[in-house]
């Protein structure tokens, strides 16, 4: 059973061009640059650090899709007496299935200016881009072929007869976006777009079959409202689009002041990405530091095959000259 699991997600995942789906991440808001390029550097005073482990769909009969982010972001003051922002930051981005037999590896650059359209700076415009290096491998030493099966079971060292297999395919990338944010005194809202894969990296597990990489479309938008005693109530959501596919995320998240030296606010929210899964998520926050669990109760039919199960993980850390209370504002 789990070898056939293992062959049939493989060829999802190396034939079904229309359903490919780049990785995503529950707690969006700790990993910016992978829905919109533009939020590069926006509300970081100095240096922001930002980590994203996700183990998704583990259970009796599956090998889990695992993802892990790791990004740094810099944060610059430029024109209108210093409200407008210029952001550079850079990504790691690692994800396996599998059990490892599939892997891909993203490293970007990315940059972002966010121009400031008053005097204050409370309403901003932020034009991003970001230059991908992708690398996928494949571990044949990993694959069982039919014709490999004998008395004494799978042989890998057998000839398989199969059609040659690149192990190994790199690409340059780039994606795009704009967003636009106003903050008033008692809430504030965003809305951004970005495009992924404007290159239209070519793709393929096979020699004789490639393909262009389907380009993504990602939309968001959110509104917040803030107390004066410090608490904060944030609605957000999340639109991919992608070849075949469309995930919608939307959800709420609400950050309670806590009013101890060590924990400022102590946040539970709850997400729902529509036809995959709803998710609680609980975090805790300090003045420059972030920790997030979230927990996925998959509404998917493919619980009606296997039992199964995934698990996020998030934190930020910011660092550096803090000049204003903007350095540690998440982007739920």
């Amino acid at each position: 059973m789990k070898r056939f699991t293992i062959y049939m997600s493989l060829c999802l995942v190396l034939t079904a061009k229309t359903y490919a789906q780049d990785p995503h991440f529950s707690h969006y808001f700790n990993s910016a640059f992978s829905i919109n390029p533009a939020s590069t550097g926006k509300n970081v005073d100095d240096w922001r650090a930002t980590a994203v482990f996700r183990s998704q769909w583990w259970g009796a009969y599956s090998e889990p899709y695992n993802t892990t982010s790791i990004a740094v972001e810099k944060g610059f003051t430029a024109g209108l007496a210093q409200k407008s922002t210029f952001g550079l930051g850079i990504s790691l981005l690692n994800d396996a299935s599998n059990g490892g037999l599939l892997k891909n590896n993203y490293a970007g650059l990315h940059a972002a200016y966010h121009l400031a359209l008053d005097k204050n700076g409370d309403q901003q415009l932020g034009m991003g881009i970001s230059g991908i290096y992708a690398n996928r491998l494949l571990n044949l030493n990993m694959f069982e072929y039919q014709s490999q099966f004998g008395s004494m079971g799978f042989q890998r060292t057998a000839p398989s007869y199969d059609v040659p297999v690149i192990d190994n395919r790199k690409y340059v990338d780039f994606n795009v976006g704009m967003i636009y944010s106003n903050r008033k005194a008692n809430s504030g809202y965003y809305l951004g777009a970005a495009l992924f894969h404007a290159a239209k990296p070519v793709q393929g597990a096979f020699k004789n079959s490639n393909y262009s990489l389907d380009q993504r479309y990602s939309f968001q938008g959110g509104i917040q409202w803030y107390a004066k005693n410090g608490n904060e109530f944030a609605i957000s959501g999340l639109l991919d689009v992608q070849g075949g596919n469309k995930v919608f995320t939307a959800g709420a998240v609400y950050r309670m002041k806590m009013h101890t030296t060590a924990v400022e606010t102590f946040n539970l929210g709850l997400w729902n990405r529509f036809g995959d899964a709803c998710y609680p998520y609980v975090g805790v926050q300090g003045k420059k530091w972030l920790i997030g669990i979230s927990y996925d109760i998959v509404t998917s039919k493919i619980n009606d095959y296997n039992s199964v199960q995934s698990l996020e993980l998030s934190c930020a850390w910011s660092f550096g000259k803090q000049k204003s209370e903007a350095g540690m504002i998440m982007r739920y």
